[in-house]
């Protein structure tokens, strides 16, 4: 980055301080229409524009600041420098900004203001995902270390349950069924324990129907619930479970689910599989439909820790 800053020096308006700093940016930021908080950097030494290539930067005394937007609790990771290409209503090719999603910091790549929506700021990052948010959350003043109230989030659109219910269907023949909560959670448990699993992987309420085809290798839980919303207190990690999940099942793993999400960038994604490699048996690991994965101790899914 310390490179990419020199190619751009020559013909850029610098300055240096805190003070100084802090109001270029500010200024910068309201010039191209973006939220006048949204670089709430610390101790800054050095704000750079060079307006003939559209670079910025900026150069903060610390290592880097983690800051949380306190309306939309989402963390934000600001590198000692950070550099971006700057046009209007836009941040584009953003380095040493990062979003901590699924215990994973992820780059942030740009940040933008569409002309259909003013009232909202999008942030993309480098794994394509992205998210819109209330502009009003970067305001100067609405940002601190602090948890508020969440702000206004783009939801997405909502799972079919009626395909997962015909999915069930067709494993029923030749299947262990069992109904009522207690026995349920019982056999829930039971075949997570056989799997090698975490017992509390699935803590689901009212669990109406547990079914196991032991044939086919696919397993459902019903559950009287829309939906169940749980956090692992150990990682603060919040799962959500539908009416109806849904996988195939073998050792070590749960593949093809369907019905749990767990929530990133304020958006809800699929997880798609849950396992446990020979390699690292101490470790539970968890992969989105997007392609995210990450590990997490198995300790944390244990009953009673959740």
């Amino acid at each position: 980055m310390a490179t990419q800053i020199e190619s751009h020096r020559t013909g850029a308006e610098v300055v240096k301080g805190d003070a100084i700093c802090s109001k270029k940016t500010i200024e910068l930021l309201e010039e191209i229409g973006l939220p006048k908080g949204l670089l709430p950097l610390e101790d800054i030494q050095e704000f750079g524009y060079n307006r003939a290539t559209g670079f910025m930067w900026l150069v903060q005394g610390k290592k880097k600041v983690e800051h949380t937007f306190k309306k939309i609790k989402q963390t934000v990771s600001y590198a000692a420098e950070v550099t971006a290409f700057v046009e209007k209503g836009k941040l584009r090719k953003i380095t040493g900004v990062k979003t901590k999603e699924l215990m994973l910091w992820l780059s942030v790549v740009e940040v933008y203001i569409a002309d259909a929506t003013p009232e909202k700021v999008t942030f993309k990052t480098g794994t394509g995902l992205s998210d819109s948010f209330d502009a009003t959350a970067f305001a100067l003043g609405d940002s601190s270390h602090q948890h508020t109230t969440e702000a206004h989030r783009v939801k997405p659109p909502r799972r079919n349950y009626k395909s997962m219910a015909s999915q069930i269907e067709s494993h029923r023949t030749g299947a262990e069924v069992v109904k009522g909560d207690a026995i349920c959670k019982k056999k829930s448990m039971e075949l997570l324990e056989e799997l090698g699993l975490p017992k509390g992987l699935l803590p689901m309420e009212d669990i109406q129907e547990f079914g196991y085809n032991r044939d086919t290798g696919f397993m459902w839980l019903v559950q009287g619930k829309k939906k169940v919303e749980h956090t692992f207190k150990k990682i603060k990690q919040t799962v959500s479970y539908a009416v109806e999940v849904t996988a195939f099942v073998e050792k070590g793993k749960l593949r093809k689910i369907t019905g749990v999400k767990t929530k990133e960038l304020m958006l809800w994604l699929s997880v798609v599989e849950v396992y446990i490699a020979d390699t690292t048996p101490d470790k539970v690991t968890f992969k989105t439909g997007t392609g995210l994965s990450d590990s997490f101790d198995a300790t944390a899914f244990a009953l009673g820790e959740i």
